[in-house]
């Protein structure tokens, strides 16, 4: 009667925290390797598809980079929105690998960084499907206030010259 009880107990509480887990599975639908870190390759690319790039600088141990991608992306809505409109890579600010920068220039990971002066992470870069960079957003976003971002850049909000905190306060 004991170990049925504590097995009752136990399959609850392993339900209760499977419930609490986000769906991490619906992140990999707009978390994608870039194709060879070409920022131009990636913007026609993504527009080719009729999205917008996002890119992501973040480095190795930075904790409001892993909140992120624990809380942010596998949050249901963040998934489908940024899946439908954008294609999102990540570049370590700290690292090697060759990248085409938006103008053409190649250059590694951390020079490229630190030309788009990504100092603090996560930054997000948001480019229109020209390769202009149209949104900069510093630090860990919650889902609402990412979710904002995705919808000010897809609408093209920023081309009548509504900056994002305009837009933010309107509540769109």
């Amino acid at each position: 009667m004991l170990k049925t009880t504590l097995r009752t107990a136990l399959g609850a509480i392993l339900m209760f925290f499977a419930a609490l887990t986000p769906n991490v599975g619906s992140a990999a639908d707009f978390i994608i390797e870039p194709l060879d870190y070409d920022i131009p390759a990636e913007v026609q690319a993504a527009a080719d598809d009729g999205k917008n790039l996002v890119v992501m600088f973040g480095q190795n141990g930075c904790p409001y980079c892993d909140k992120m991608h624990k809380r942010v992306f596998p949050h249901p809505k963040v998934a489908a929105q940024y899946g439908e409109d954008f294609v999102m890579f990540e570049i370590n600010i700290k690292g090697d690998l060759e990248v085409v920068s938006h103008d053409g220039e190649a250059t590694t990971e951390k020079e490229y960084a630190s030309k788009m002066r990504a100092r603090a992470t996560p930054l997000f870069v948001y480019y229109d499907k020209q390769g202009k960079d149209v949104l900069r957003l510093t630090g860990y976003q919650e889902p609402g206030i990412f979710m904002t971002a995705g919808r000010y850049v897809s609408s093209e909000s920023y081309k009548d010259g509504t900056s994002f905190l305009a837009f933010v306060r309107s509540g769109k």
